[in-house]
């Protein structure tokens, strides 16, 4: 891990109040509450062991409910329902975890078995990758599922202008607003999709706990935009710091309309996204030349 010793490294904020608070703290702020939304970067491992922490803590307090994971689809939701701790560890392979693209199953495995401790219920999170890709071709869904998904609930146009920008980005600016609409609907038909499970089964004072990126966990245009307005909601984003910026304010992600807390964490790599995803795309269409098609699109069903 880079950057350990950077002065936030390891250090978690109220997000309202602007100021530090130690981990006791940010226990006793996620208990008695409706939902827990728990943000990562995917790859990075401490982003794991924190989800880890926070989750037993909440079962060491008797916390009973459900855990949904954006990373498992609908599909996949027998394969959950029939785990068990003593199989744990061959549920990645079952739902094709790490052949879906996800980062290893082992780093995200202590987070299930503490939650398997509790006696919580596993859920997926996301659609599957076919009504994904349907949505993004701009396909009707079926109208009983958009009621469930509460799909009338829209962004605001400040909302959708915001995430544009934000896909824009996340594509270095080498595809156009334009080409960016599809991707907005699939962000929303995850944030939904993800909802629904957090909402369905859950009893009263149980706890649903969802374990997803950055992005879907925010506040104000994530999966939280689907919940009831008076659900005791709860959001924590784990943030990796960056070389030179020491002030907690400064980071986009210290905007207490997006979280109510963050844990900053060393980070992973360096080493600039931008050129990480032209080497992706250039691999790629290597490998659809060799194959005889047209790239196009390779992020379109993995929004994060």
């Amino acid at each position: 891990m880079l950057l350990e010793d950077h002065p936030l490294a390891d250090t978690i904020w109220s997000v309202a109040t602007g100021k530090q608070i130690d981990k006791q703290a940010l226990f006793e702020a996620i208990e008695a509450k409706d939902y827990v939304m728990i943000g990562e970067k995917h790859d990075n491992p401490l982003h794991h062991q924190r989800q880890t922490m926070l989750v037993r803590h909440l079962r060491e307090t008797g916390a009973k409910g459900q855990l949904v994971a954006e990373m498992a689809e609908q599909r996949h939701q027998s394969a959950l329902d029939t785990t068990s701790p003593d199989h744990l560890d061959q549920l990645g392979d079952a739902i094709e975890w790490e052949k879906r693209g996800w980062p290893a199953w082992t780093l995200y495995q202590p987070i299930f078995a503490e939650a398997l401790k509790a006696g919580m219920a596993l859920k997926a999170g996301n659609p599957d990758r076919a009504t994904l890709m349907d949505a993004g071709k701009g396909e009707e869904l079926d109208t009983a599922l958009l009621k469930e998904l509460r799909w009338e609930r829209d962004y605001a146009q400040p909302q959708r202008d915001d995430l544009l920008d934000e896909l824009v980005d996340a594509h270095c600016g080498m595809m156009g607003r334009d080409a960016m609409q599809p991707l907005v609907t699939m962000q929303k038909l995850k944030d939904a999709f993800m909802a629904r499970a957090l909402r369905q089964g859950r009893e009263a004072g149980d706890v649903a706990i969802l374990i997803a990126g950055n992005g879907h966990t925010r506040k104000d245009r994530g999966v939280a935009m689907f919940l009831d307005d008076a659900d005791k909601v709860v959001s924590v984003a784990l943030i990796e710091v960056v070389r030179g910026e020491t002030d907690a304010s400064s980071y986009p992600s210290f905007d207490p309309a997006l979280y109510d807390h963050v844990w900053f964490t060393p980070r992973l790599d360096e080493i600039d996204p931008c050129e990480k995803f032209r080497a992706q795309l250039e691999a790629m269409k290597s490998k659809m030349k060799a194959n005889g098609t047209n790239a196009g699109g390779s992020k379109a069903d993995k929004i994060h």
